[in-house]
């Protein structure tokens, strides 16, 4: 029986790969609930519009690394569960103010910022927990999997999260994503694989200090470093590719709203195929190897939109590179996250997970904002290829990384880690 396989029939990843779907679904109908909302139902300004954002992203910036720590000193299905019934009550308070017309834009600020800081919590004990439950050997296909999540999410959670809105409204259809929390949490209860308390010497490090090694651990591994390094630069590209690549095709480029939305909608069913294929590339060709193939794909999947004219053969184009761009990013994102966790001791996993989110997060607002300080310079299109141009510096990094110049080194410790679990 293949591992593949095998997934389907364990009860308890099935569990958890069901709880998050339903999280994730939920969350992609309140990324476009939310801002209506304080839009339409409270007239928010753009400058509260912004706020409601900001709200949405500053936990990540100031409690990833604290919860990097404390996620290595704590049972981590306990924790996910916690942050899905406190993120689904707090979800769960914007439908009830709407009905009772006591909704403000104070509450939806306080909303966004729970909820964001239970998803950094959320997330360390998430991506360490499947080394938990499935061991080594098959840490590779579940990840896989699970990062395949996020594109069934996107795909069904923003049409029906639209659909609920034109039906409901944007303050009802929040109730969705309360619930989805709500199901998620049910889902990691009914999971039956006991957890080991996390191993403790007889006096606790600070805090402070923990934070501090993991700090140390990432930008100093031979291996996870020049990774790291490599993805917080592929997401500074990224942030600013995205940051115009909507309005760029609707206003210079012609699309209409349903074209936009059908060429970026079918782009995300590429995501389908990287749970199937992540696993078997892994198994063929070892994990160095497929990280830097996808490092090279990047630019030249990325570059497309800033290329094509006007016209049905340019969303033509921007459909299949674009497929192919999400088929590489989730094939690289199970294949690192798997290859960073098998290198790296258990009891420094959430700080991992913590310190590799942050520094790469960190680069994407910069990114956002310089590229639309650029485009009013030279203009959408100059700074969409300037970004994509900058995608090359990604796979300079890689090259000369030991992911390259000690492959087979590499391979040795990963087939190691995985006959020691």
């Amino acid at each position: 029986m293949s591992t593949s396989r095998s997934l389907w029939r364990h009860r308890d990843f099935v569990l958890l790969w069901s709880g998050q779907t339903t999280s994730s679904f939920g969350t992609e109908i309140s990324y476009l609930a939310l801002p209506l909302v304080a839009g339409i139902v409270l007239n928010a300004s753009p400058v509260e519009l912004g706020l409601l954002t900001a709200a949405r992203r500053v936990p990540v910036l100031f409690a990833s690394l604290p919860a990097g720590a404390l996620s290595d000193r704590w049972r981590k299905r306990p924790v996910m569960i916690t942050t899905f019934l406190v993120s689904g009550c707090a979800m769960g308070t914007v439908p009830a103010a709407a009905v009772a017309g006591v909704l403000t834009l104070w509450q939806l600020y306080a909303v966004a910022l729970v909820v964001a800081t239970c998803e950094v919590f959320f997330t360390p004990a998430y991506q360490t927990y499947p080394l938990t439950l499935l061991g080594p050997d098959r840490l590779m296909a579940g990840n896989a999997r699970l990062t395949s999540t996020v594109t069934v999410a996107g795909m069904v959670g923003q049409p029906v999260g639209g659909l609920l809105i034109s039906l409901f409204g944007p303050a009802k259809a929040v109730l969705a994503d309360a619930l989805s929390y709500l199901g998620g949490a049910l889902a990691l209860a009914l999971i039956r694989a006991p957890e080991p308390a996390p191993e403790r010497g007889e006096k606790a490090p600070r805090l402070r200090a923990q934070i501090g090694e993991g700090l140390r651990y990432v930008v100093r591994h031979r291996v996870i470093g020049p990774l790291v390094l490599y993805m917080a630069t592929v997401s500074f590209c990224l942030a600013g590719l995205t940051a115009l690549e909507v309005n760029y095709v609707v206003r210079e480029l012609g699309w209409s709203s349903l074209a936009t939305g059908l060429v970026f909608g079918v782009s995300m069913a590429g995501g389908l195929a990287a749970g199937a294929v992540a696993g078997p590339l892994t198994d063929r060709y070892g994990m160095p190897r497929v990280l830097l193939g996808a490092a090279f794909a990047y630019p030249l999947c990325s570059g497309s939109i800033g290329l094509v004219e006007p016209g049905l053969a340019g969303q033509v184009v921007v459909g299949v590179s674009w497929s192919i761009l999400i088929i590489v990013t989730l094939v690289f994102q199970s294949t690192q996250r798997s290859l960073r966790q098998l290198l790296t001791p258990k009891d420094m996993q959430g700080r991992l997970a913590a310190t590799s989110r942050w520094l790469t997060w960190a680069a994407t607002p910069v990114g956002a904002v310089l590229s639309g300080l650029l485009a009013g310079g030279i203009g959408m299109r100059g700074s969409l290829l300037v970004f994509s141009a900058g995608m090359l510096v990604g796979p300079v990094v890689m090259w000369f990384s030991p992911l390259r110049t000690s492959r087979r080194e590499i391979e040795r410790d990963v087939r190691t880690a995985t006959a020691a679990g």
